[in-house]
């Protein structure tokens, strides 16, 4: 491990499409390795870069940083989300964080050279790292629910008329981006912000489900993806719009959207949601994920 440390060397990110494949393959790598969350979802990475439609490409380069081992080969990238800075690495370049920390807090950290980052409840390594350089536990800044979705989820009944389709079958956009705008109370979910998220590479039609009412509004939506190398779905977003919430169309859309996960050979999907006390985690927890992991 000290030989590949000596070659590391980081650089500046482009904006280019071969990096943005390095990075993707990174996190999906990643996730074999580790079987379980280490980095970010790739969902979330997708997510990020294309659904902010209006953000130029400096944006992107001024919050991105890489490194590289001594064959050229991506092992490391760092970037500031809001006012977080994650740090994605492979699990065979634990080591390299404290330089990530390094080249973050130079460039990022403001006048006190410290930042904010996460460190899952379960990663001791990384959590002894940001003791020893100063950090302060703040708790949890997100909880992660892990579904084993071969088990037999059931058919949740829905009120008379209602019904779960995919926007590939029901076309409505203008109605579901409407219903995420008013779920999430912002007005930056337009259609511009829809073009864009759904020309992500891993985004489909197919799989951005939701529940119709009979004169077909859309009153809740799950946008499921899938990465069919580790046989594991992101689900992100979820929501109930509110003139329809706590009448349990969410739950019965989950519990469908696994059923239609197990007959596509997925095994587990996974759900993010703010901490505790957000009302969404009794949802999620009514679900019985197998495991439970803090960040």
């Amino acid at each position: 491990m000290s030989d590949k440390m000596e070659s590391i060397r980081d650089c500046d990110y482009t904006f280019s499409d071969a990096e943005f494949e390095e990075m993707w393959q990174l996190l999906i790598d990643s996730y074999a390795i580790m079987g379980k969350p280490h980095n970010w979802p790739f969902a979330e990475f997708e997510n990020w870069l294309y659904a902010s439609w209006d953000e130029p490409p400096e944006y992107f380069m001024n919050r991105v940083h890489l490194w590289r081992n001594g064959a050229g080969e991506l092992v490391g990238f760092c970037n500031l989300y809001r006012t977080t800075t994650f740090l994605q690495v492979h699990p065979e370049y634990r080591s390299l964080e404290a330089a990530m920390l390094d080249w973050a807090e130079r460039n990022w950290g403001g006048e006190e050279a410290r930042i904010e980052t996460r460190a899952y409840q379960y990663d001791a390594e990384r959590k002894d790292l940001l003791v020893q350089r100063g950090y302060e536990d703040s708790g949890a800044g997100a909880n992660v629910h892990a579904y084993d979705v071969s088990r037999l989820y059931p058919v949740l009944d829905l009120p008379s008329g209602f019904r779960i389709e995919s926007l590939a079958e029901n076309g409505d956009y203008d109605g579901h981006i409407a219903t995420e705008r008013a779920t999430f109370n912002s007005d930056y979910l337009d259609r511009n912000w829809f073009d864009g998220k759904s020309s992500a590479p891993s985004y489909s039609f197919d799989w951005d489900l939701c529940v119709v009412s009979p004169e077909g509004r859309h009153v809740a939506f799950a946008l499921v993806w899938i990465d069919d190398q580790n046989k594991v779905a992101q689900i992100d977003p979820v929501g109930t719009h509110p003139d329809f919430r706590r009448r349990g169309f969410a739950k019965a859309l989950l519990s469908a959207c696994f059923r239609r996960l197990h007959a596509a050979g997925i095994r587990h999907a996974y759900i993010e949601s703010a901490p505790e006390p957000n009302i969404s985690n009794h949802l999620y927890d009514s679900l019985q994920p197998v495991k439970r992991y803090q960040a």
